[in-house]
């Protein structure tokens, strides 16, 4: 028993040195010796449970992909109208990414490298169960009963993301031209979620 749960913690350690090392340093920049180094292991143990870097990558992929979608799926599929799903989205999103700061990053980079990987897995979540097919009749239904403004579907999912991910994704910058802390970028964000809002609001309801 003990024997099984020193391989689980071994194991661990390294799924959390790997997620470290590709979210700072993408897959280029990524190697296994500073993965090893970071689990605190020997690159001959690193290759016993991951073989190559490749596979490791993939796990850290999916686990991306996984948080991500943990939050997409459960508030697109919610009941409500597409105002509160959204509602719950932004919220959702939010706070995914303040306990995760380095996916955004790590996503684009792997957009810019293969994104065939990436949005081939999130599209493959996304489509359990038609969730974001659901949700985009739903946006058109709304727009029939004139709750929604007559903007294309596609439009209304582009600018969500867009507000929810983009101030993720420059947090270095922002940071730096704002000369604030971490921890004031964070109270922003979380300030953010009623502005994002509004403008989702004034911007696509009747």
């Amino acid at each position: 028993m003990a024997q099984k749960n020193e391989k689980k913690d071994t194991e661990k350690d390294i799924l959390e040195a790997a997620k470290k090392i590709f979210h700072e340093k993408g897959y280029a920049g990524a190697r296994m010796q500073a993965i090893a180094d970071e689990a605190n292991i020997n690159k001959a143990m690193l290759h016993y449970y991951y073989r190559s870097k490749d596979i490791l990558f993939i796990k850290i992929l999916e686990g991306a992909v996984e948080t991500i979608s943990n939050y997409f799926i459960p508030a697109l599929s919610s009941e409500g109208s597409v105002f509160e799903k959204i509602e719950r989205l932004v919220y959702g999103y939010t706070e995914a990414i303040s306990k995760n700061p380095h996916i955004p990053m790590f996503v684009v980079n792997e957009l810019s490298r293969d994104g065939g990987n990436f949005h081939t897995r999130l599209r493959e979540k996304l489509n359990t169960n038609s969730v974001f097919l659901k949700f985009i009749g739903q946006i058109q239904e709304e727009q029939k009963q004139g709750i929604l403004k007559p903007i294309a579907p596609h439009h209304l999912v582009l600018t969500v993301i867009s507000l929810i991910i983009f101030p993720f994704i420059t947090k270095p910058a922002v940071v730096s031209m704002l000369n604030i802390s971490d921890a004031r970028y964070n109270e922003m964000m979380q300030e953010r979620r009623e502005i994002v809002l509004d403008i989702i609001r004034s911007s696509f309801m009747q």
